[in-house]
């Protein structure tokens, strides 16, 4: 039998894994559209004209803010003061965690999930994801180097002064926890899951098994395993 060579880039012959895409100008973009939960409306500080919604936490108590329809990805931050402490929506632009004190949790990702965050500073100083205690973030590892977010106004700046970084990540499987640890940060748009991978060079035989084992893909062709490049495993 003619042997035949799958080549990705010539041939159709790829496996995609659809990303979830989280997009807070397109999802979320009234505050009916929210669950908050914990927390108290500050309407003094809020502009529901201007489409901005602050919030204060009591002291000791952990808030959790999410897309009524997206509850998988969950904005939680601890008041661990005596004081009001904010955190504030912008429904169909973005979220702000007010401080320090606040962790991304993304439930129930895959192994090999690559994760991307579109995050930016709050204020007028740097933001930093970098743990130096190494406890966070839990479950996943960064693939991004430099973890600082640049602060309000730094050049490079969109129109409102926020500097926007793609912060990027892989999954280790289970609930995801990403945590800032100067400043607080905005975040304005996230995705969770593999891109496309490709399949190259494979000898094609009659029978061609694709299934995912430990968050990678696996081809079985005629009884040997190939990873998604086609290399032997």
């Amino acid at each position: 039998m003619k042997k035949i060579f799958l080549f990705a880039a010539a041939v159709v012959a790829a496996l995609t894994v659809n990303a979830k895409v989280i997009d807070l100008s397109a999802v979320g973009t009234t505050i009916a559209d929210w669950t908050i939960t914990e927390a108290t409306l500050n309407a003094s500080n809020s502009d529901e004209a201007a489409g901005k919604y602050v919030y204060d936490i009591k002291g000791g108590v952990a808030s959790q803010s999410y897309i009524t329809a997206e509850p998988d990805v969950v904005f939680q931050i601890q008041n661990g003061s005596d004081k009001a402490k904010a955190f504030v929506v912008y429904p169909g632009k973005c979220y702000e965690f007010g401080g320090k004190n606040g962790i991304l949790i993304l439930k129930g990702t895959k192994a090999g999930d690559a994760i991307k965050l579109t995050i930016a500073a709050k204020g007028d100083k740097n933001s930093n994801l970098k743990d130096d205690a190494g406890a966070y973030p839990k479950n996943a590892v960064f693939v991004t180097e430099d973890l600082v977010l640049p602060a309000k106004g730094s050049e490079g700046a969109d129109e409102d002064g926020y500097f926007w970084r793609e912060i990027e990540l892989t999954s280790l499987g289970g609930d995801v926890e990403i945590k800032e640890f100067v400043n607080g940060y905005r975040i304005k748009a996230l995705q969770i899951g593999a891109e496309q991978q490709a399949i190259d060079n494979i000898e094609a035989g009659e029978k061609t098994v694709k299934f995912f084992e430990n968050g990678q893909l696996i081809i079985l062709k005629n009884g040997v395993r190939y990873n998604a490049l086609g290399a032997k495993l």
